[in-house]
């Protein structure tokens, strides 16, 4: 025989569904999030560097590296 009285809702699922719904945070979001849990928060200003660093190797090689150089 079967039993078709309905089951109660079990709370992991709903909390599962629950967060498969929610958007997901940016990359960035996610990254000062884990930086502000970590406490690791002397890595932005290596981050930084880096960054402009790119920036500049990227700019090289374009229309604006003659403004560039001039600068070094």
């Amino acid at each position: 025989m079967i039993d078709h009285h309905p089951q109660p809702p079990d709370p992991e699922k709903d909390d599962f569904a629950q967060q498969a719904a929610e958007t997901s945070p940016s990359i960035v979001q996610e990254f000062l999030q884990y930086l502000s849990e970590s406490k690791k928060w002397w890595m932005i200003p290596i981050l930084i560097a880096g960054g402009l660093i790119a920036a500049l190797v990227a700019l090289s090689s374009s229309a604006v590296a003659p403004l560039i150089y001039p600068l070094f």
